[in-house]
C-alpha cells in the first residue's frame, strides 16, 4: 500500500470524525445516544453493542453508496483517464470550497446540501434497530456531511480506486463519538450531557483548523496542477 493511499485513508477517517461533531450530524449522534443509553444496565456492554451496531449501520450506508457511485464512474474509461490526468485539478476547487464551508464563509444559514432530515427518527425494535438507525441517519445528508462525502470522500475513493475502504473509514469516523460515549456509559459514566459537551469544544478548534488545512491543500493542488508554478 503506497503512501498516497495511506494518506487518503487517514483523510477519510479524519473527515468522518470532523463530520460527526458538526451541528446536524452531532444532533443525530446525540439522538442515537439518547436511544441506546436506555440499554445501560440491561446487561454487560449492552450500550457498547448498540453503539457498534449504530456505527456499522452508518458505515454500511456510506459503503453501499460509495461503491455504487465509484464503480459506475470507474467503469467508464474516460472518467478513469480524467481522474488520472485531471484529478489534482478537480480536487483543488473542491477542497477550497469544502474548507470555506467548514469556516462558515457561505454564511451560517447556508442550506445548499440539505437534502432531507431524518433527525427525528426513533427506533424501537431491539438490536437491529441500532443498525437501522445508523443507516438511516447516514442517509440524512446535512450540508456538511453531503459536502464532505460527495465533495471529498467520493473523489478520493475514485482517484485511488478504493470504493470500499474510504467510505467505510468515513462512516466509522462519523460514529466514533457514539462508540466512545457508549463505551464510557457501559463503564459507569452516566453524565451524558457533560460528555457530549466535549464534542462542542473539540469542534470549536478542530473544525476551523481542518477547514484551513483543506483550503491550503486546495491552493497547493491548484498552484501545482492548474497553474503549474510549483
Amino acid at each position: 500500500m503506497n503512501a498516497e493511499l495511506w494518506a487518503a485513508m487517514l483523510t477519510g477517517l479524519w473527515t468522518g470524525i470532523i463530520t460527526s461533531v458538526s451541528p446536524c450530524p452531532l444532533a443525530t449522534n446525540i439522538a442515537a445516544l439518547t436511544y441506546i443509553s436506555k440499554h445501560s444496565g440491561s446487561h454487560r456492554l449492552a450500550v457498547l453493542g448498540h453503539g457498534l451496531l449504530y456505527a456499522l449501520g452508518r458505515a454500511l450506508a456510506y459503503v453501499v453508496i460509495g461503491f455504487l457511485l465509484v464503480k459506475s464512474l470507474l467503469s467508464a474509461p474516460s472518467f478513469s483517464f480524467f481522474m488520472q490526468k485531471y484529478g489534482g485539478q478537480a480536487l483543488s476547487p473542491i477542497l477550497v470550497l469544502a474548507g470555506m464551508y467548514m469556516l462558515d464563509m457561505f454564511g451560517r444559514g447556508f442550506e445548499g446540501f440539505n437534502f432531507f432530515d431524518l433527525s427525528k427518527f426513533k427506533a424501537r425494535a431491539g438490536w437491529l434497530s441500532s443498525l437501522a438507525m445508523g443507516a438511516l441517519f447516514a442517509l440524512a445528508f446535512c450540508p456538511i456531511s453531503a459536502a464532505l462525502y460527495f465533495g471529498v470522500i467520493i473523489p478520493l475513493a475514485a482517484a485511488h480506486s478504493a470504493p470500499l475502504a474510504l467510505p467505510l473509514l468515513y462512516g466509522l469516523g462519523t460514529a466514533l463519538p457514539v462508540i466512545g460515549i457508549a463505551l464510557a456509559l457501559d463503564f459507569g459514566l452516566k453524565k451524558l450531557s457533560a460528555v457530549t459537551g466535549l464534542a462542542g469544544k473539540f469542534e470549536k478548534y478542530a473544525k476551523p483548523a481542518t477547514g484551513w488545512v483543506f483550503i491550503a491543500a486546495g491552493v497547493y493542488l491548484g498552484l501545482k496542477y492548474i497553474f503549474e508554478v510549483i
